[in-house]
């Protein structure tokens, strides 16, 4: 792996963390769904390699998938 790979793979993890610790910090699951949804939507932007990632997580974040959850 080259530095460059190495450090934006650390940066990544560092934006991981941070994001579950904000999705941690919230009232609901599905309030914790949509922070990690649009974090994960935003550093899709960096990452490509986060980009099915961001669009699971936006699916399982909509609220017509919250309201299949509560049927």
């Amino acid at each position: 792996m080259q530095s460059t790979e190495i450090t934006n793979n650390a940066d990544l993890a560092d934006a991981f963390t941070i994001m579950l610790q904000e999705a941690a910090s919230r009232g609901s699951p599905q309030e914790a769904a949509y922070v990690i949804s649009g974090i994960l939507g935003d550093l899709s932007k960096d990452y490509p390699q986060v980009k099915d990632l961001a669009r699971n997580w936006s699916e399982l974040a909509s609220p017509t998938q919250a309201m299949r959850g509560a049927v």
